[in-house]
């Protein structure tokens, strides 16, 4: 087993989102089980008004080294221009990375790149410094890809590993000819400590949303909506730029309430207060860390059919729709009887959810 690792990542704590929670919880989990790890990221590019720090050793075998970058949210204003979005993303980090590693010099036995850019970079520093393994994380969907575009599979047979959270992008990557003995399908996992049913009383049913409000995740869908259900809750959590448009919406409907962001360790209080989880994502989801938090917590969920996210959450615990007005309040007239799925809730998470997937990962830190 290799025990050395060095991750590559754009995006780590304290900048927020589901990729940068599931880093969290994998180097962590790393640590405690005797990994040596590395972390070389930016500082927070989509995140603003947080704290950060340089360099930071979390303990023996967690150090994170942050480079400084400038953000404001623009790689995701650059999402549908990759060729913009690699020259904003790689160069820098690959460099940064290039002379960290020429300065320390530490062991390294495997890097593990988090994202296609993260994976470009991670095959330079693999070839320049002779180190044994690379494995890729990919969390993105790429079924409006065409097959004609080779840069995709040009990276990942690049790779020794890559590993994805569902078969739609396994299915996806062989399509635009990334070699099939590749890739893997690995799962997310959660705190269930942590993240676990609270028995609290509501007057009337509380509906939450929590992601960041870009037009792709569709929160002002779930706004609009709000008005036709006057004895619902409708809670906000989160940030981003459809985030005035539902303040202004606020202030018609009193039933909207937002919260802004919230750190993560006060995410659990959220999902305990409210009856069920909306995800109306418009784009296909990668995964959907969320749900996984929801269901976690006794929560059951409504949530987009897109992506993988049929692949997270089964009719046991959600329901699932095609995300248009329409379709959400016809469901949302049925509130009540999507509320008694909690009963299923607790038991999936332990069975799908726990922190038994990192084996999933590591079983890839082997020598080749």
């Amino acid at each position: 087993m290799l025990k050395n690792i060095l991750t590559i990542t754009p995006f780590f704590s304290p900048n927020i989102g589901g990729v940068e929670t599931h880093l969290t919880d994998l180097t962590s989990k790393l640590s405690i089980l005797g990994y040596q790890n590395y972390v070389l990221t930016y500082s927070p590019i989509s995140t603003t008004d947080v704290t950060w720090q340089h360099s930071e050793k979390i303990n023996k075998n967690l150090h994170i080294r942050r480079f400084s970058w400038f953000g404001n949210n623009l790689f995701h204003r650059l999402e549908k221009k990759p060729l913009l979005n690699l020259i904003y993303i790689t160069p820098y980090l690959l460099i940064r990375s290039i002379i960290w590693l020429i300065i320390h010099h530490p062991k390294i036995d495997v890097i593990h790149s988090h994202g296609l850019n993260a994976a470009i970079i991670g095959i330079f520093l693999q070839k320049i410094f002779h180190i044994n393994r690379h494995i890729v994380s990919i969390y993105s969907s790429y079924d409006n890809v065409p097959k004609s575009n080779l840069y995709i599979s040009t990276i990942l047979n690049r790779v020794d590993v890559v590993l994805t959270q569902s078969q739609r992008s396994i299915d996806q990557l062989t399509k635009l000819g990334v070699d099939k003995n590749k890739t893997h399908r690995y799962r997310h996992w959660i705190d269930t400590a942590k993240f676990k049913p609270l028995n609290t009383t509501r007057k009337r049913p509380s509906v939450l949303f929590i992601g960041r409000m870009i037009p792709q995740k569709n929160a002002l869908l779930l706004a609009k909506v709000a008005k036709t259900f006057p004895n619902i809750d409708f809670n906000f959590v989160g940030e981003g730029p459809d985030y005035s448009k539902i303040k202004k919406l606020s202030q018609v409907n009193k039933n909207i309430i937002l919260h802004g962001n919230v750190s993560y360790e006060k995410l659990a209080g959220y999902y305990q207060n409210s009856d069920l989880f909306c995800l109306p994502s418009k784009y296909d989801e990668g995964w959907g860390r969320v749900l996984m938090e929801s269901i976690a917590c006794g929560v059951p969920v409504l949530a987009t059919d897109m992506g993988a996210v049929p692949e997270v959450v089964d009719k046991t615990v959600s329901v699932l729709f095609t995300p248009n007005l329409t379709n959400l309040k016809k469901h949302l007239t049925n509130i009540q009887s999507i509320i008694t799925l909690k009963k299923n809730c607790r038991s999936y998470a332990l069975k799908h959810f726990s922190d038994k997937n990192i084996s999933l990962i590591t079983r890839f830190y082997v020598k080749t």
